[in-house]
């Protein structure tokens, strides 16, 4: 595997080309930021765009509210044969933790 590195020997060559790496990760950030930047905007106008429309129509109708599901506990389906395994009682000889008996 080859194995690349940059050796500057010159000092002032090698502060410009840290700063100019750290410039370059600043242009990416600054760039991402005003593409969030954009898309707020851009979901603002249309936002007030789709409600000026619904205003100048005159569409007064409400927004979809959450309704009553209506479950049933008498519907939930429950299983027609028994485990096979009975279910585990809690006993005063055993521990909650790991199922191990308690010593004296």
């Amino acid at each position: 595997m080859r194995i690349y590195s940059l050796t500057i020997k010159n000092r002032l060559t090698a502060i410009a080309v840290a700063v100019g790496v750290v410039g370059i990760g600043v242009l990416f950030v600054f760039a991402g930021v005003a593409l969030l930047a954009a898309l707020t905007v851009a979901g603002a106008v249309l936002g007030t765009g789709f409600a000026a429309y619904r205003w100048l129509r005159g569409e007064r109708t409400q927004f979809p509210r959450a309704h009553d599901p209506g479950l049933d506990p008498a519907l939930e389906v429950r299983p027609r044969t028994q485990p096979i395994a009975p279910s585990r009682e809690r006993t005063e000889d055993t521990d909650d933790t790991d199922g191990s008996t308690p010593t004296a």
